[in-house]
């Protein structure tokens, strides 16, 4: 999802703290470790994580394989579905109930919702309606009334005769449909009378983890998703002239589109070149798709399936060499309204970001084999499909598609649970594609998010970063799981220097690929890769509720030939300390100074010497880069 925290309106509500809430020196110091909940500390002790950060001994993951037909229902809005679901408990432990999300019950009258949109009375419904429903071939009844099926929120549990026991599968057949929402757009819905996206719209296993068995946390339409890793197999039929575009390969493509389009396909697949293969001309002559109207398409080791459909989309289409050793491609495609502002650019947004992200920052190449943009409303990621709203900034459709973009690596490359942990993929997410921003646009997010976190630190009611996901409200959401993450992961890039930062974080997401970490299992990665005890770093950053960020000069003495200067905490926060010396208009020294020198001080003042043949007129401390809520007292 984009950072959407960007509100003028909201400077209104910022409160700075009268009174310092916490004492960095002393308590950073006290950090021996990081502090882990209970059921992390049970994971340590079972050996299916370790306290370096890797998976355990007896890592375990559940898995599943979903065979989907579905068909979309235009003129009246509706989605009708069959799954068979094959969901294997890999875990050690005997499965007495099975926990089903129904996420279109977030249109149910009556639903709890945080949303980041109010919901339009017209799209209140009854939600899912369930048809058939068996489990290993044993019909289940969804009437409440007979105890088989219990729906709380956007959760069914399936009580069990049978269980399922450890290292054993399940079959799971579930006949569905639901109404889309026509008015109000919440990651999904009806874009324009003929232009549909569908995010959230199977009966789908919950996760259970070696951790926290079941994840029941309820969609609010706030917090977003942890999804088990799955295999899909999906038929999606649709009214003739239309197109589909989705999670994963086109496995018939040839069977839909005249040929001369698929022909067009081929090339763009195999090459650089950025091919039209949709144009409005085409659209206006029509005869693009023959008359078979149902779409396959095909996906392995993804944690999520979406898909759009539209009419009158165009759609532009090329691929990028992701991986140098092995040639391999990846083919990039965006569809799109030719009415919608700088989308006829977002082909070579995404092309670009897709090969910074593999060659740059993080520098893996990118996982998988397709990637598409929607152009639909709001900004949302799905495995190799995004959803993402026409913005009349260019500047903003650069940053939201190269975000969502990025998002392919956290959660999808690493499966990091978003209901909990927002934090941890979306600050990830802004800090990636930093650099390529930077090349295709006047955005410097780096710049932009060390602005918003100097203006917003110390509201009177800030939680912890480390606080799970979906007990944030609207009011705090962006801020913290975009502006304060990416500002505390480039401090760290600045505490550890880039190549080690770098090395740190590719460890991290080569030990938890299609895995499921915990905030804890980041931390102690980069504590073991570093060779360092980040705890007091941890401690500050993620668990301290609140703070202010405010280094400042206390003092300045100038002697012949030697300028002396004397910095003070009167903040939260441990900060480097970047000052620059000058001679009129012209900078003669910068020294830069950890962070970590503060714990070093037990946060007593820090005094920088420098030796000069030139007269020193002004000295400035920081820059646009390190937070500091009063720069006022920034330069002598």
């Amino acid at each position: 999802m984009p950072n959407l925290y960007y509100n003028p309106k909201m400077k209104k509500r910022v409160v700075i703290a009268v009174t310092l809430l916490l004492c960095l020196s002393a308590k950073a110091q006290q950090q021996e470790k990081v502090i882990v909940p209970k059921a992390v500390a049970l994971a340590y002790a079972k050996q299916t994580r370790s306290e370096d950060g890797n998976p355990g001994e007896h890592y375990w993951q559940n898995t599943a394989s979903y065979s989907i037909k579905a068909t979309v229902d235009v003129k009246n809005k509706m989605l009708h579905g069959s799954e068979r679901i094959a969901y294997f408990n890999n875990s050690p432990d005997t499965l007495k109930t099975l926990v089903i999300r129904l996420y279109q019950d977030f249109f149910k009258k009556g639903a709890n919702r945080t949303s980041l949109v109010d919901v339009d009375a017209r799209d209140l419904t009854d939600g899912v309606e369930i048809g058939r429903m068996l489990v290993d071939n044993k019909q289940l009844s969804a009437d409440a009334a007979q105890k088989q099926v219990r729906r709380k929120g956007t959760l069914m549990y399936v009580q069990l005769d049978d269980k399922v026991l450890p290292h054993s599968k399940a079959d799971i057949q579930i006949d569905w449909n639901f109404h889309i929402p026509e008015h109000t757009l919440v990651r999904m819905g009806t874009i324009d009378s003929t232009t549909l996206f569908l995010g959230q719209w199977y009966p789908q296993v919950a996760v259970y983890d070696d951790v926290n068995g079941w994840d029941i946390h309820s969609y609010n339409g706030l917090a977003e998703f942890y999804n088990e890793v799955a295999d899909f197999d999906v038929e999606i039929t649709v009214p003739q002239g239309f197109m589909v575009w989705a999670t994963g390969e086109p496995v018939n493509i040839q069977e839909v589109i005249q040929a001369p389009y698929y022909a067009k396909y081929q090339q763009a697949a195999t090459s650089d070149e950025v091919v039209h293969l949709i144009t409005q001309q085409d659209l206006q002559q029509g005869n693009v798709t023959t008359n078979r109207h149902t779409w396959k398409y095909k996906a392995s080791q993804v944690s999520d399936f979406a898909f759009g459909i539209s009419d009158h989309y165009c759609w532009d289409v090329t691929s990028v060499e992701v991986d140098k050793l092995t040639k391999r491609r990846t083919v990039v495609g965006v569809a799109y309204n030719a009415a919608s502002p700088h989308f006829d650019k977002v082909v070579d947004v995404a092309r670009k970001t897709v090969r910074s992200l593999s060659e740059e920052m993080p520098g893996i190449p990118f996982p998988f084999p397709y990637m598409t943009v929607f152009n639909g409303d709001f900004g949302v990621e799905y495995p190799m499909i995004t959803n993402v709203g026409a913005d009349p900034s260019y500047e903003m459709t650069v940053y939201a598609n190269s975000h969502e973009i990025a998002h392919t690596y956290f959660p999808f490359y690493v499966c990091t649970n978003e209901t909990k942990n927002g934090w941890l993929d979306e600050g990830l997410t802004v800090f990636l594609p930093e650099k390529v921003q930077t090349q295709m646009a006047t955005l410097d997010e780096g710049k932009r998010n060390t602005a918003a976190f100097s203006s917003y630190a110390g509201l009177e009611d800030e939680p912890a970063v480390i606080t799970s996901t979906h007990y944030l409200d609207r009011r705090i959401y962006f801020y913290l799981n975009y502006a304060k993450t990416e500002v505390a992961l480039r401090m760290l890039q600045t505490e550890l220097g880039d190549a080690l930062f770098k090395t740190c974080l590719i460890g991290f997401m080569e030990r938890w690929k299609y895995k499921h970490p915990t905030p804890y299992d980041f931390f102690n990665t980069f504590n073991a890769l570093s060779g360092q005890n980040l705890n007091w770093f941890w401690y500050v950053w993620y668990y301290q509720q609140g703070g202010i960020p405010d280094l400042a000069i206390d003092k300045v003495t100038r002697e012949t030939g030697k300028v002396q200067v004397t910095v003070v905490n009167k903040g939260d926060f441990p900060l480097p300390v970047v000052l620059s010396f000058y001679s009129g208009d012209k900078v003669v020294k910068t020294i830069t100074l950890p962070a970590h020198r503060w714990l070093e001080q037990h946060n007593k003042p820090i005094t920088v010497s420098i030796d000069s043949k030139e007269d020193i007129t002004s000295v400035t401390l920081g820059n646009e880069y390190i937070p500091d809520a009063d720069r006022s007292n920034n330069k002598r």
